[in-house]
């Protein structure tokens, strides 16, 4: 006997139906859906967005010698190659604000909870390096 044949021979107050389901086929379902058919007004052309940017600097695509520095004085296994290598902008600013914890706190938020709807977000690897040293600031 179904959830639903249940409560209504039951005399139970029906409520609303619902179907079992498991984490992963959930996540399979949302992945497949876009993000426009849940937020379609608010979601942002790409032109949006290059509109709203800075200037991009020659140092954008390169690190500083301060993020050199900064990555050479984490311990290795915190260091994030990954951000480095794909990411150097990020790594400059990171390094910018390492040793202000109320900034390096607002970076992390910024770059680990984006709420600009329909953005894709960081590779999993990027995301995984960005999270560690997160955790890391917070027990050191």
């Amino acid at each position: 006997m179904t959830q639903s044949a249940f409560r209504r021979s039951s005399g139970q107050d029906e409520g609303f139906e619902f179907e079992l389901t498991d984490l992963e086929e959930a996540r399979r379902i949302l992945d497949g859906e876009s993000a426009s058919q849940f937020e379609g007004g608010r979601v942002m052309p790409a032109e949006h967005w290059e509109k709203r940017r800075r200037g991009k600097l020659p140092t954008d695509r390169a690190l500083t010698g301060r993020a050199i520095d900064w990555l050479l004085s984490l311990p290795p296994t915190l260091r994030p190659q990954y951000l480095a290598q794909q990411f150097p902008r990020i790594s400059n600013a990171l390094s910018e604000v390492w040793h202000e914890p109320e900034q390096l706190r607002a970076a992390f938020d910024r770059l680990l909870c984006d709420r600009r709807i329909g953005r894709r977000g960081f590779p999993a690897a990027v995301r995984d390096e960005l999270l560690a040293l997160q955790r890391w600031t917070q027990t050191s």
